[in-house]
């Protein structure tokens, strides 16, 4: 692999005082909201100007997922140390209709490592991938299959590219991808239903576990894993 650039990548893994039910995406919704609040004096955490409340368009730093029952927060960068600092236990937290306490915080710092792969890398996607729009959902469903598979390949070149310049990654050579394994999973996002992809990803970009791309990873979409 040649290396292009090594960023610090924390994890934190939340656990609760109690067990909770739920499916991820509902979950990792709420987990955004609850410490989109409680820190909402940092705009890492929404991604809202704080003096103008304006959305700040920009590869959001700070992340929200959820795990076999527990939160994760990651953070990329600046974000990264910013997120070890921060006095997690005994948070109290209102996701959806259930008030929890942060019991334990598994807190990681590594570094990751983005580079040119010597042959193809294959990755997992650990959530679903939202590559289409509404605009372009609807123009994806007149082609025929060869024409959609081009605009799957074609979208998720172009996602890989933008994710990897939000971290000031620039790729020096032509980006090969493709996506095997396809599956078709219906996700829903600020109210919209929109199509999501779960399946592999093959790249020659090297990209570190953990990585996200695509529409909403804030949200939790778009998770690779290695």
């Amino acid at each position: 692999m040649h290396l292009l650039a090594s960023i610090p990548f924390a994890e934190v893994e939340l656990r609760w005082d109690r067990d909770l039910n739920g499916g991820p995406q509902g979950r990792t919704k709420q987990l955004r909201g609850a410490l989109a609040n409680a820190f909402r004096g940092d705009d890492l955490f929404h991604q809202h100007d704080l003096l103008t409340g304006k959305a700040l368009y920009r590869y959001p730093r700070v992340q929200y997922r959820w795990r076999h029952g527990r939160g994760l927060v990651v953070g990329w960068g600046e974000a990264a140390e910013r997120l070890l600092a921060l006095p997690w236990l005994e948070l109290n937290l209102l996701l959806g209709e259930d008030a929890v306490v942060v019991a334990d915080a598994a807190l990681t710092l590594t570094q990751g490592r983005f580079g040119v792969g010597e042959r193809l890398g294959h990755y997992r996607l650990a959530t679903p991938v939202l590559l289409l729009n509404q605009e372009n959902y609807r123009r994806y469903h007149t082609m025929n299959e060869a024409e959609q598979r081009s605009e799957r390949e074609r979208l998720l070149v172009a996602n890989l590219l933008i994710a990897m310049r939000g971290l000031d990654v620039t790729f020096p050579e032509r980006l090969y991808a493709t996506l095997a394994d396809l599956k078709p999973c219906p996700c829903h996002y600020k109210g919209e239903k929109l199509l999501g992809l779960t399946g592999e990803v093959a790249t020659n970009a090297a990209l570190p576990d953990g990585f996200s791309f695509g529409h909403a990873v804030s949200h939790g979409f778009g998770w690779l894993r290695c």
